[in-house]
């Protein structure tokens, strides 16, 4: 039997080695993130085939340049060309360098957000100090130095072996038919490798989304192409004639009177304007405190038993608790952005809505605060994903207070402690004259990346619990439930102690809402948000105000973070003109419904319409739709066969909340 020819030896050894390399990181994958989270075997295993398929892609085309360099003839070729042996050298000791960076970053980044390498890294070099900063804080940044320095030489040595040994073979010897057969065989099959499939279209990142479940498709993913896709994936306007089809449903939903409504000239009108009520008394002042990545499951307002959160749990059980409250989209800067402007940020691509200069001029609820003086306070840069501009740009005299405005320290890349945070905050509003009402947003950052337990001499002490216990109950590991507790531990501080020594603290509306969730050990005390994969969706909702609400209330009904501004205005009692996706929770009779956007960093993401009773999903071009019962209890089958025209009637819903918060970002300037 001929041996192959040190050609092909040469291809066929690169690929292989490269290949096995990116199978051993994918079983390592799977063991650190996903083996223990009760997954379906059977979609697990497809997904694992997905992957490997593009695993294969990317060994193919990291050869591909040397398999392109051996076909070359003379002294511009492999064989005899010194240049061409540099350069495939040189190619192969980046590629192996590359490679290793993306999989660290691949790691670091669904260790923390549960979601494989996409182009969305990029906007942290929109705020370099600050991303350097964290990733030196959370990060072993010299030891991954080290190993991409190792990779690069070790992938540069190997190469060279490689490249040395096909120098010293022989060509083959074969007639030109034998040859040309030969060469197009090879050429179809490397083709075929890198399409990963048969037919006209290639394989790609969508496959693995088969199951609709993010975790399955985790595995089915490579982070080397899923960085290239969301890389050249660009955001997309909203489909008028889509629009239009579900403009008179949504309208009925959002109270747009008949007379208002024109989508004839191609203008969808959702203004509409509600009408205030006389309160006694001064007007109360509002408070809202973003719960930087407090997610539900971490609350024992939701079951959890470790008892992080005494101080938010004592607030919902005497205030207003909302325990189906969703936030659209993961990520700070799109929570901010949907908050202020009352749209869900459904962004495509690596970027956010508060970063796109073309939409950061938006209509916000925040100006009906009539009277009101308006502050918002953040411990860090408001540079941050544009933070500031989406503010300052859109709010009328805001008092905007950021890093270098406070008497206190950095604790670490966020800024000053949340502490000293609220202390700041606490400090202005108390000069305040006590018959002028005050809006404030206070942004958290403590309970973030790298979790740092700041030494600011207060009586805060941290536990050490056992890691499997902490674990077994949503957390990460002890340094994440301990941020929990400092930050529940200073939001208490600030309400009962800070606050209810003022005057301003017995006429103040608070409103505490988590700005999304992080990735999260499963855990068996959440119910239908964790089978369904809304865990990092699912965050709490507090309204509290002794003095400015009456008994405590547990409301069911799904709620939205857009609804929150309609919400607080309509207990203020002012009058407003609302056009937005929010709606008052408390002063509307129809059903509530959540809109969450999952992926939004893919080519097709996922988009989901959370109702009290049934949850639909489906990707944004209605492929795969699925609706869940939600009082089902074990959630494992979508009832799509079963109930064929509610399927129907809340896909067009679905698409309807989509389509109207695509078109209100470009459409809802002041």
């Amino acid at each position: 039997m001929r041996r192959p020819s040190p050609r092909l030896r040469l291809i066929l050894g690169l690929v292989l080695v490269t290949f096995l390399a990116l199978l051993a990181l994918r079983v390592a994958f799977y063991f650190t993130f996903l083996a223990d989270q009760g997954l379906n075997r059977d979609e697990l295993w497809h997904a694992f085939g997905v992957g490997l398929r593009f695993d294969l892609r990317v060994a193919l085309l990291v050869t591909l340049p040397v398999a392109l360099l051996s076909l070359l003839p003379g002294v511009l070729g492999l064989r005899r060309g010194r240049i061409a042996r540099g350069l495939a050298v040189v190619w192969l000791a980046l590629a192996g360098a590359a490679l290793t960076l993306t999989y660290v970053a691949d790691f670091a980044h669904y260790s923390y957000l549960a979601e494989r390498l996409n182009s969305s890294v990029l906007r942290f070099f929109e705020d370099r100090r600050d991303s350097l900063l964290m990733v030196w804080e959370s990060y072993p940044v010299i030891p991954l130095t080290v190993l991409l320095i190792a990779a690069a030489l070790l992938c540069g040595w190997a190469a060279r072996r490689w490249v040395r040994r096909f120098t010293a073979g022989s060509p083959p010897r074969r007639g030109w038919l034998a040859g040309t057969l030969v060469g197009v065989a090879c050429t179809y099959l490397y083709a075929l490798g890198i399409m990963g499939q048969f037919g006209e279209v290639p394989l790609r990142w969508s496959d693995a989304y088969f199951a609709n479940n993010q975790q399955v498709a985790a595995l089915g993913l490579n982070p080397a192409v899923f960085f290239y896709d969301t890389l050249t994936t660009g955001t997309r306007k909203h489909d008028p004639d889509a629009l239009a089809r579900h403009y008179e449903w949504m309208a009925d939903y959002l109270g747009v009177p008949e007379n208002a409504r024109h989508p004839e000239d191609g203008e969808f009108d959702f203004a509409r304007q509600v009408p205030g009520h006389a309160r006694a008394g001064r007007p109360p002042n509002v408070v809202l405190i973003h719960l930087e990545s407090m997610g539900a499951n971490r609350l024992g307002l939701y079951g959890n038993p470790m008892e992080a959160t005494p101080n938010l749990d004592a607030l919902g059980h005497q205030g207003y608790f909302f325990p189906n409250f969703m936030v659209p989209s993961s990520g700070t800067a799109r929570t901010v952005f949907g908050l202020v402007t009352g749209i869900p940020d459904v962004t495509w691509g690596g970027s956010t809505a508060s970063r796109n200069p073309q939409i950061v001029n938006q209509y916000t609820l925040v100006n009906a605060f009539k009277g009101y003086q308006r502050f918002y306070f953040i411990g860090g840069n408001a540079g941050w994903a544009n933070i500031s501009g989406l503010l300052t740009n859109n709010i009328r005299d805001l008092e905007l207070h950021e890093a270098g405005d406070y008497d206190a320290p950095n604790v670490d890349v966020w800024g000053i402690s949340d502490r000293s945070l609220f202390d700041a905050a606490h400090r202005r509003l108390s000069e305040l004259d006590p018959d002028q009402p005050f809006i404030a947003f206070i942004q958290t950052a403590g309970n973030h990346r790298p979790f740092t337990i700041p030494d600011d001499g207060s009586e805060f002490e941290t536990k050490q619990p056992p890691e499997g216990e902490v674990q077994k109950h949503s957390f990460l590991g002890n340094d994440q439930y301990n941020a929990v507790r400092l930050l529940d531990h200073n939001v208490g501080r600030f309400i009962n102690e800070l606050a209810a020594s003022e005057a301003y603290g017995d006429n103040t509306l608070y409103i505490l809402y988590g700005d999304h969730n992080d990735r999260s050990e499963s855990s068996s005390h959440m119910g239908y948000s964790e089978s369904l994969g809304l865990d990092k969706h699912h965050v709490p909702l507090i309204l509290y105000g002794p003095g400015v609400l009456d008994g405590p209330r547990v409301i069911e009904h799904p709620a939205s973070l857009v609804d929150i501004l309609p919400t607080a205005l309509g207990i203020v009692g002012l009058p407003y003109e609302n056009r937005t996706l929010g709606r008052d929770l408390l002063n509307t009779e129809a059903p509530f419904y959540a809109l969450t956007f999952g992926g939004n960093r893919s080519q097709n993401p996922l988009i989901g319409l959370l109702g009290a009773d049934y949850h639909m999903s489906m990707q944004y071009d209605g492929d795969r739709p699925r609706l869940y019962d939600l009082d089902n209890p074990a959630l494992n089958e979508p009832v799509n066969e079963a109930r064929p025209a509610l399927l129907e009637q809340r896909k067009a819903m679905l698409e309807g909340f989509y389509q109207t918060a695509r078109y209100m970002l470009r459409h809802n300037q002041p």
